[in-house]
């Protein structure tokens, strides 16, 4: 039985979000002939997908080294001979499935970490940089890093909607509502969450900006005060 939970059709080019391990996703865009992923936890489900759908895939991104987004590298290379991209390789503008992808540096939950944003989709990949309602903890990087990181992922045009390595989503909002931070708004997302799972946890920027306290911090040391709260939470 397939493991994908849910999926974007945006005009010839479909996203999928396929959720994997304990609460992790990956992501696989594809044209109907060629695809790309989004980290690699699990390869399991990548493989069902493209060969029954008889897809090539093109090559794996990766948004930061840990095992949880890379275990299923190894497996993608040896069987169908997918190279992956290391988040070491400097940033820069690409191509994928006829797409414009910016790469980005994001660093803060690690020292070397990237962003897949595809302007031209309005989505984007942000790793456990942003991850829906708050962001990463610090595991390498900086509170400095990671608060620039995020101002860069808030200044996103409203209606990118944000893809993240994990559904941390009611935890999130439970801080969020610690803080009593935008109260209305927080609560509609967690209501949302029941009837509409996907779309709340990849909310648009806009809703990100409205629900996230992260994304309403002024300056690094607010943000790293406020980091060091959520992880004693």
């Amino acid at each position: 039985m397939s493991r994908v939970k849910d999926e974007l059709q945006l005009g010839c080019i479909r996203l999928r979000m396929i959720p994997v391990l304990d609460d992790n996703f990956i992501y696989l865009l594809d044209d109907g002939e060629k695809a790309i992923l989004i980290d690699a936890g699990d390869a399991k489900p990548v493989l069902e997908i493209v060969r029954t759908e008889s897809l090539t895939l093109l090559q794996t991104l990766i948004t930061h080294d840990h095992a949880d987004h890379t275990a299923g590298c190894h497996v993608l290379q040896k069987e169908l001979g997918v190279l992956a991209r290391s988040p070491g390789v400097i940033e820069r503008d690409e191509e994928w499935l006829g797409c414009r992808c910016e790469v980005v540096s994001t660093p803060g939950h690690m020292k070397v970490h990237k962003s897949f944003y595809f302007p031209e989709l309005s989505l984007v990949f942000t790793g456990d940089a942003l991850i829906n309602g708050a962001c990463g903890r610090l595991l390498g990087g900086t509170a400095s890093e990671l608060f620039r990181s995020l101002q860069w992922m808030a200044s996103l045009p409203g209606e990118t909607r944000v893809f993240g390595g994990h559904d941390y989503l009611l935890e999130n909002l439970r801080f969020a509502t610690a803080l009593e931070f935008s109260v209305s708004a927080v609560e509609r997302r967690r209501q949302q969450y029941k009837s509409n799972p996907m779309m709340a946890l990849f909310a648009t920027v806009e809703e990100e900006r409205k629900t996230n306290p992260f994304l309403s911090c002024a300056s690094a040391v607010e943000f790293a005060a406020l980091r060091a709260r959520k992880d004693c939470f």
